[in-house]
């Protein structure tokens, strides 16, 4: 297996994402997060969960109006 191929458990990726069991079914649900079926088990890619991470931000939506405020200035 290589890198690529790693799958996580529903638990594994709810950790990994460090959000709620229920806003991981959310995003399930709403198809931000893929999963696949394997051996009866769901298992969450490892590219879904590199994806949500490319969309979330370190900043706190107060420091994102002071970072857009500075660039229009």
């Amino acid at each position: 297996m290589t890198r690529a191929d790693v799958e996580f458990s529903f638990d594994e990726a709810v950790r990994t994402m460090g959000v709620t069991p229920e806003r991981l079914e959310k995003m399930i649900a709403e198809g931000k997060v893929v999963t696949v079926q394997a051996g009866g088990r769901t298992l969450i890619p490892r590219s879904s969960i590199l994806e949500y991470f490319g969309g979330v931000s370190a900043l706190l939506p107060r420091d994102k109006k002071k970072l857009a405020a500075k660039k229009d200035e």
